[in-house]
């Protein structure tokens, strides 16, 4: 079922003209899927069960979709012992999650969703405004309005400031106003994550590898569930970084190429034995190298020559 998952998300994806990478041959990941199109960047964990999704990748997710300027979803079937529900938007570890046909309708006919689940049942995000506006040139008072409503005068104030509100509510609302007033969910801007490039310590050969790219100007954000390292940053630069000296280092590269191309962001791979000049995109440097390099601007500069080569 997860196999079969995996394969219809992307299909989506092309279908919707995204450029894709999937993770499939890597473990452990903190997301299955990266794609791009124009200047949306999706992070993708798929799960059949979405209760199956740790807290510690999710956490790496939103760091991720941070550095990256990118949007987390995670798309699943089943949530705790019920199935998803087609336009509904359910939450695990603040991620947004949706199922398959959410999905479809969002990215192919750019359908967002409405609804989302929470404690106690169905919430929608209403439009106050509109719903303020339509009251007024209904000429219904607060209190006409929260009579007809069978609330309180502060409850109504409360929607007219942007609190949310059941769909049974939102349902009595729009047919008392007589138009739609109900928020699109975006999916985009769901998740708002912070960073802090001192977060983690790093130790050893790798954590000597972070120092340097520090010491010449670099951002650094390591990562542990990931075909990359750490993301270093230069300004505009975005860089997936590898340095984990592992024994099929080269495969390790192809992947990490492919993620770098399907989000148009450079990459390199830090090691301390002489590889090839490149696979695919990803540009080798050997340590002895970047000890040489001064400046971010000449890693940079070190990079594109390097990828010039070959």
């Amino acid at each position: 079922m997860y196999t079969a998952l995996i394969e219809s998300v992307v299909k989506i994806l092309q279908k919707a003209n995204f450029n894709v990478a999937d993770l499939a041959e890597t473990k452990p990941r903190c997301f299955d899927i990266v794609a791009r199109k124009d200047d949306v960047v999706l992070l993708i964990k798929v799960l059949y069960n979405v209760d199956s999704l740790k807290p510690e990748a999710a956490e790496e997710m939103k760091k991720l979709t941070k550095i990256l300027q990118a949007s987390p979803l995670v798309i699943g079937e089943r949530f705790k012992f019920d199935f998803l529900e087609r336009g509904v938007v359910y939450t695990r570890y603040g991620l947004p999650v949706i199922n398959l046909a959410t999905f479809y309708d969002f990215v192919v006919e750019g359908i967002y969703p409405y609804v989302y689940s929470a404690p106690g049942g169905y919430y929608v995000k209403l439009d106050s405004e509109k719903i303020r506006e339509a009251r007024e040139r209904l000429g219904l008072s607060v209190g006409d309005m929260a009579k007809m409503l069978g609330v309180s005068r502060r409850t109504v104030k409360k929607y007219e400031e942007g609190t949310d509100t059941t769909l049974s509510t939102a349902a009595k609302i729009e047919e008392i106003i007589g138009t739609f007033a109900i928020k699109e969910i975006d999916l985009l801007n769901f998740v708002e994550a912070n960073i802090n490039e001192e977060e983690e310590d790093v130790e050893g050969e790798e954590g000597e590898i972070i120092e340097q790219l520090r010491v010449i100007g670099l951002s650094v954000y390591p990562v542990r569930q990931a075909p990359f390292d750490a993301v270093s940053q230069a300004k505009e630069d975005q860089i997936l970084t590898g340095f984990k000296q592992v024994r099929e280092i080269e495969k390790r590269a192809k992947l990490l190429g492919r993620i770098s191309e399907a989000i148009d962001a450079e990459a390199a791979y830090i090691t301390d034995k002489v590889c090839r000049k490149k696979v695919e995109s990803v540009v080798f440097v050997l340590k002895e190298e970047l000890y040489s390099v001064s400046s971010a601007k000449d890693f940079i500069s070190l990079l594109r020559e390097k990828s010039c080569e070959e």
